[in-house]
């Protein structure tokens, strides 16, 4: 006898053959990456989607001075998700529900757009810039990272451009410039770093005894001049710290600094951006 597929029954076999989408929601919140505190009144959307605070019917507006949104019946996928708000930097964040767990509750940041380029101890006042004391000091290296001079002189008989040039420079004239001190920090290394210049391409960071050498051992590095001696990062006993995208342009940097002198050194595309001379007590 042959068996006879109901209507219902064949519908039961294609669900169970095809699968069903399920349809979720997407909720969060928009922070100040540097205080922490909720970023009013933001326009947050789904890239390609029709899910955006700016939407006339998007039902919860009163959300938005708290920084929260929310949006309903998504469809389970893999989305891009954006918040900006005027006079901060762009925050966004690429994300993936499915058919187990369709809902999600995502954190996305942003900045003001008057932050510089460069490293801060996050805090509720906005944040405090870690002023690179020993950029000017800073040597272009490719193999051995970075290096430092510990000195350099500067004449300060130098004319201004435009100004006459002054008579020939005298031993009162000449300022030796000595290298700053490394700034002290505790073993728990929690920073912000924002390069603006490179607002995808991926950061690394790590921290190396800063020993000090000879230039000759060395030769890769630039702009050492006449020194003999310089500090460098001893690449051996590298400690690699966790890097973060918070925002574009905008990195978490964490980790454990071992104890004594430290390199602190931010690469992108094998590229040193910025050293930072640094002790731990």
């Amino acid at each position: 006898m042959k068996k006879i597929l109901f209507p219902m029954a064949t519908a039961a076999i294609a669900l169970s053959l095809f699968g069903c989408d399920k349809s979720g929601t997407v909720s969060g919140q928009v922070l100040d990456a540097f205080t922490g505190k909720p970023v009013e009144m933001p326009t947050v959307w789904m890239d390609s989607t029709i899910y955006g605070t700016q939407s006339q019917n998007y039902a919860y507006k009163d959300l938005l001075r708290e920084g929260k949104f929310k949006f309903e019946g998504v469809k389970v996928g893999t989305y891009l998700i954006k918040a900006r708000r005027s006079k901060y930097i762009l925050g966004q964040q690429k994300f993936t529900t499915s058919n187990e767990n369709p809902n999600l509750e995502i954190t996305l940041y942003e900045y003001p757009d008057t932050v510089s380029p460069g490293m801060y101890m996050a805090g509720a006042e906005g944040g405090t810039k870690v002023t690179n004391s020993w950029a000017i000091f800073s040597t272009t290296c490719k193999e051995s990272l970075a290096g430092l001079r510990t000195s350099f002189e500067q004449d300060m008989s130098v004319s201004a451009p435009g100004q006459k040039d002054k008579k020939k420079s005298s031993k009162k004239d000449i300022k030796v410039n000595k290298l700053p001190d490394p700034k002290v920090m505790d073993a728990s290394f929690d920073v912000l770093y924002c390069n603006p210049g490179s607002v995808t391409a991926a950061i690394e960071a790590a921290a190396y005894p800063a020993v000090s050498a000879p230039v000759s051992a060395h030769a890769d590095c630039q702009g050492f001049e006449n020194d003999k001696k310089g500090i460098f990062p001893d690449i051996s006993k590298k400690t690699e710290l966790a890097v973060e995208y918070k925002a574009e342009g905008l990195f978490s940097v964490k980790g454990t600094l071992p104890q004594g002198k430290q390199l602190v050194v931010l690469t992108s595309n094998g590229k040193t951006l910025q050293s930072y001379y640094v002790e731990v007590k």
